[in-house]
């Protein structure tokens, strides 16, 4: 090998070890994050820590002794200048051990792979450079001395090599000895049959818990989880309150069967598919034209401070003389023009406000219609205000790609741009200073992120915490002005805003002094590169030009700097504010049409329960064998005490709910085979506890049926006896309500739910308590409407007021969910038994008083 092909394998091997240490770290990094690895039991011993970081810090030493005996020379031996694939050598290697050395240190539990790989590659590239320093380099004492300093260094990434891989082949043997000795109690423990005792005794059904492994979950709460490889937001020491708790065992258990990050975060890519604008043709090319305004950016934040160094550079070559250099001035003007917020920014932005339109409405809409799609066991289970938050925080994902694609990847090309170009401005002296300003700028990022994790999901939690205060007083202000608790619940509310403004404070405290270290970083950076300009100046290396240009330009390597960390916070603030939107999309409804079900038709209006099972709780049965059959254009009645199972059973005829034994079915079709919409277009509900949105009258009435003309629903009221009192209101039918229908009484409430279910027209009626608001004479022009309602339709009435359903055709008498006695008004008397009893306590009298236990049917 010739000494020129031995001085240009030594300047590749000079740039290519550090460099590969760090990419092997990084990736090695990534790949355990993503497929969740779990350092072993034994890695963060002191037995082995400390050996460890002690070794590790000796290398690091040996690279500071290396650049010190370097300036040492080059300041005692002026004719000496250090080769600047050297320099950079020493800069990039020092960053390498540094970061190695430290991450050891703030790292109690590594995961020791990581590290011995980089090691390793270090130790391969740096054993040929010692060869070829040797063979290159002159011999001197400062030129011995720092090859004694790289043997040195050598041998210690070797100690570190040897220690690293001997101690992770006992932690191999005793995985493997474990896995042998427990492989018969594993076999017994998951066995299909289930009839062996777990390992601590337990009889069958009862899961045992399993011994920890070295590859547990990144969530397991034990002291030795390495917390710190997996710090992107579910670090175990973060507490969330009670309403967050199974939220986030979903979300642990949901990584746990994704496998890895990858497959975890790749439900993320539904968000992605919602804010494609696949047919918009007008946002397809407003994103066209936002790319093409993102490339121009990227030229114009080199060209305007070159043009810049042009332009100075031709006045101080014209000065005195003149004349003005009107063609670098115009270019100048034009490009800063172009680069300023009034040119291709403008542009940018206004394209852009269509993009993050479209996807504010797609994941808004799609995530709303989901929610109403969900069946009646979430929305009993979830609070509103949570609801309606989790939606409001899930639409700032419609940045997300936006922010991506716009901002993150030309930040990288800025990045890689201003290496390039500084280098060729000046020297990779220059670079390298921007590289060591980066590195500590997103280091420090990075960490404010991390440490602000906790405070950022506290903020988050105390802010729905005090929407949800307030929601519920507001709602409920009847209850509150009730009870006289308007103080109690403005103290209520005055302590959940402290503790979101307190939960506010923490986190913006440690965000913006992360933003000062990092500020002050930048400072220092600004401040050396342009010290090492001016030095290059003076000593006639490069031209005021360059300087000029690199003082200009240092504003443009600002930005992606900042943006880097920034986006760290901004990407990791949206995944965490999507958590409950993901949550609540991946949330499937328990009550679904199944595969080629059909229309459901009602011919005739036959209802049965066919020895019908359910429970809301598998340990307390609601319903036990219910069987009944109505006829077409019958009315059943179901009675008995409350909590007996007489709303549950319309419930489930409405498929709020699917039965855990027998069938429902309507005219011989089972409701669980058609769709729901059919089924339910087919019924006509009058609710116990009627709801009215904040609408007029008229509009609320048509909710029943959005086609019915105001003529038919005139005709309604009239039938519901509430026209006239209708037509008293100042507004009439264009009165508002109010939320939920307060500004009406509730007898009014309940004559309007009747006009609304009479105007639905259905086939199938169901009355849930529709008169227990009402007096007894408005009952009585309520029943002769009833009549006309239930006329030649199957009916089904709920009701505690026995006098309402004396002529229903079938009387079912519903206690603890059992079917007690049946047959109509007359046959039930003459039994003397459950229907007899719940009359007399009704009408507080004995039955024989009323002629001999009979009443006549009005």
């Amino acid at each position: 090998m010739t000494t020129t092909q031995t001085s240009t394998a030594l300047v590749a091997l000079h740039l290519a070890t550090p460099l590969a240490t760090i990419f092997y770290f990084i990736a090695a990094k990534i790949t355990a994050s993503c497929l969740l690895q779990q350092p072993s039991k034994h890695s963060g011993t002191r037995l082995r820590r400390y050996p460890a970081i002690t070794l590790a810090f000796g290398v690091t030493g040996t690279v500071v002794a290396e650049g010190i005996t370097t300036i040492t020379q080059a300041f005692q031996k002026p004719e000496f200048s250090s080769t600047p694939d050297y320099s950079a050598y020493l800069l990039l290697l020092l960053t390498a051990h540094s970061g190695l050395s430290l991450g050891l240190l703030e790292n109690k539990n590594p995961i020791w792979h990581q590290y011995l790989g980089a090691w390793f590659v270090a130790l391969a590239l740096e054993i040929p450079i010692i060869a070829l320093q040797g063979l290159t380099i002159p011999t001197n004492e400062y030129a011995e001395g720092r090859m004694i300093l790289c043997v040195l260094r050598a041998l210690c990434l070797l100690v570190l090599c040897l220690f690293t891989g001997f101690s992770m082949l006992g932690d191999r043997r005793r995985s493997v000895t474990l896995d042998d000795e427990s492989e018969a109690l594993l076999a017994a423990d998951t066995s299909e049959g289930g009839n062996v005792n777990g390992a601590n005794g337990q009889p069958n059904g009862h899961a045992s818990k399993p011994a920890r492994s070295p590859n547990d979950s990144l969530f397991s709460n034990e002291e030795d989880s390495d917390d710190d490889d997996y710090d992107w937001g579910y670090d175990s020491d973060t507490e969330d309150p009670e309403g967050d708790k199974e939220l986030r065992a979903q979300q642990k258990k949901r990584l746990q069967q994704s496998g890895s990050w990858i497959s975890y975060l790749s439900e993320y890519g539904i968000f992605i598919r919602m804010v494609l604008p696949r047919k918009e043709r007008r946002v397809q090319a407003c994103i066209a034209l936002v790319g093409l305004c993102i490339v121009a950016e990227r030229i114009l934040n080199i060209l305007v401070p070159r043009q810049l160094g042009i332009l100075v550079e031709d006045l101080t070559n014209f000065a005195g003389t003149g004349m003005v250099p009107w063609s670098s001035l115009g270019f100048w003007i034009l490009y800063a023009a172009l680069g300023s917020h009034a040119g291709v920014r403008l542009i940018r932005e206004i394209a852009q406000l269509p993009v993050q339109q479209y996807g504010y409405k797609a994941i808004a809409t799609i995530s709303f219609q989901h929610v109403m799609t969900l069946s009646m066991d979430f929305h009993n289970e979830k609070n509103s205000g949570e609801l309606m938050r989790a939606i409001e925080q899930g639409t700032n994902l419609q940045d997300l790609v936006n922010f991506m694609f716009f901002d993150v990847l030309p930040m990288f090309f800025d990045l890689i741009a201003a290496f390039v170009y500084v280098s060729i401005l000046f020297d990779i002296y220059m670079a390298m200073i921007l590289l060591a300003v980066g590195i500590a700028y997103i280091w420090i990022g990075a960490k404010v992120t991390s440490l602000s994790i906790k405070q950022r999901r506290n903020f988050n939690t105390t802010m729905r915490e005090e929407s949800k205060v307030q929601n519920e007083a507001i709602n409920n202000w009847q209850t509150v002005s009730h009870f006289n608790r308007g103080k109690y619940e403005s103290a209520r509310y005055s302590n959940a805003v402290d503790a979101f403004n307190f939960a506010e404070w923490k986190y913006y405290l440690a965000f913006d002094l992360g933003g000062g270290a990092q500020n002050a970083v930048m400072f220092l950076g600004r401040v050396a590169a342009t010290v090492l300009a001016v030095y290059q100046v003076s000593q006639g290396t490069v031209g005021v030009r360059n300087f000029v240009t690199l003082v200009s330009y240092l504003d443009s390597i600002e930005e992606p700097f900042s943006l880097v960390s920034y986006s760290v916070r901004k990407i990791t603030g949206m995944l965490t504010d999507s958590e409950r939107l993901l949550q609540l999309l991946t949330t499937k409804p328990s009550i679904t049409d199944v595969p080629d079900a059909k229309e459901l038709e009602v011919t005739k209006g036959e209802v049965s329960f066919d020895h019908v099972e359910f429970a809301y709780d598998p340990r307390r049965p609601t319903l036990k064998d219910v069987n009944f059959t109505v006829k077409p254009g019958q009315t059943v009645a179901l009675v008995g005490e409350t909590g007996g199972g007489k709303s549950t059973t319309l419930k489930l005829l409405y498929r709020y709910y699917d039965v855990n034994g027998g069938a429902v079915r309507i005219d011989g079709q089972d409701i669980r085979e058609v769709t729901l919409d059919s089924l339910r277009d087919s019924f006509g509900m009058v609710p116990q506890d009627p709801s009215l949105f904040n609408f007029t009258i008229m509009e609320n009435i048509k909710y029943a049926r959005l086609d019915a003309t105001d003529e038919e629903v005139m005709d309604a009221c009239r039938a519901a006896a509430i026209h006239d009192k209708i037509m008293s209101f100042p507004d009439g039918y264009s009165a508002k309500v109010g939320e939920r229908g307060v500004k009406l009484s509730g007898g009014e409430l309940q004559r309007i739910a009747i006009a609304r279910a009479m105007v639905r027209r259905p086939k199938i009626v169901l009355l849930d308590e529709a008169t227990s608001m009402i007096d007894a004479e408005t009952e009585a022009v309520i029943q002769q409407a009833f009549k006309r309602l239930t006329a030649d339709r199957t009916t089904f009435i709920v009701a505690h007021r026995l006098s309402t359903i004396q002529h229903a055709d079938l009387i079912l008498v519903i206690q603890d969910g059992e079917i007690v006695e049946r047959g109509t008004h007359e046959e039930l008397f003459e039994q003397k038994g459950k229907y007899v009893a719940l009359w007399s306590k009704q009408l507080s009298k004995d039955v024989a008083s009323r002629g001999g236990g009979k009443f006549d049917r009005p």
